[in-house]
């Protein structure tokens, strides 16, 4: 997934890969990528604002998300000035991840992985999208160089498939607990035969709290995220139509 946007500023950037393809691996996607655009952008004076991911630490040991954390230390190093945007697991139609778990919620028997306890700050992807372009019209600074952003509803990723159940069907789905050693199997089968969006990392992301520590999207949108409440028998609200705003700092 790639999004560029040129504008006074600098560019806006979120380029990343599931999983590694012959030259397109993680080191050069989500590492030596961002830090050649950040030192063109420190050689120009342009400001980067880079797409990132929340839950990325010293501590993992999945490649796919070591990556992205050394790409975030690249743009800090480079002195460029940057922000880089870490979102909560995203909501919207068309998605790729968005799709799988859409059509996993309606399977009548849900597979858990034991250890999947994190909760994660579920954020329509509109709202994403509006807070970038916001962000891109703030001058930079030091306030906004790290901005993690995430909705007001926090479940866990089993909670959020039933959720989704509920959208189109009446009866709750059974919740299968899978061991965590099978689930790990499982993750690493899935990134070899390059399966679903289910991965290792993601299995990494989903045993913690994948929630943004402060969440910035109300400063920056003036309001809280699209609510994904609990409506009658389970949908999820859609998110009413906005005006793209510049935030009054």
């Amino acid at each position: 997934m790639r999004l560029l946007l040129e504008i006074d500023q600098g560019p806006a950037l979120d380029r990343r890969i599931l999983r590694q393809r012959g030259a397109e691996t993680y080191e050069r996607v989500h590492h030596r990528a961002p830090a050649a655009l950040a030192a063109a952008c420190a050689l120009g004076g342009r400001r980067l604002v880079h797409v990132s991911a929340l839950g990325l630490s010293d501590g993992a040991r999945s490649a796919f998300l070591l990556s992205k954390l050394a790409g975030e230390r690249a743009l800090a190093a480079s002195g460029a000035p940057y922000s880089i945007v870490r979102p909560s697991l995203l909501e919207g139609k068309g998605g790729y991840g968005a799709q799988w778990l859409r059509w996993f919620a309606r399977w009548p028997v849900h597979f858990i992985p034991a250890d999947a306890l994190g909760r994660i700050a579920v954020l329509d992807v509109a709202d994403l999208g509006e807070a970038i372009a916001i962000l891109c019209e703030i001058p930079a600074s030091a306030e906004w160089r790290e901005v993690e952003v995430g909705g007001t509803v926090t479940p866990t990723i089993a909670e959020y498939l039933a959720l989704l159940r509920a959208r189109r069907a009446s009866r709750a789905a059974v919740r299968v607990s899978v061991p965590a050693w099978l689930a790990r199997i499982v993750s690493h089968a899935c990134d070899l035969a390059h399966f679903s969006p289910f991965s290792f990392g993601h299995l990494e992301l989903l045993r913690r709290d994948n929630l943004p520590r402060p969440n910035l999207l109300p400063q920056l949108l003036g309001r809280e995220s699209a609510p994904l409440a609990v409506l009658g028998r389970g949908e999820i609200r859609q998110p009413a139509p906005v005006t793209l705003r510049r935030p009054a700092f």
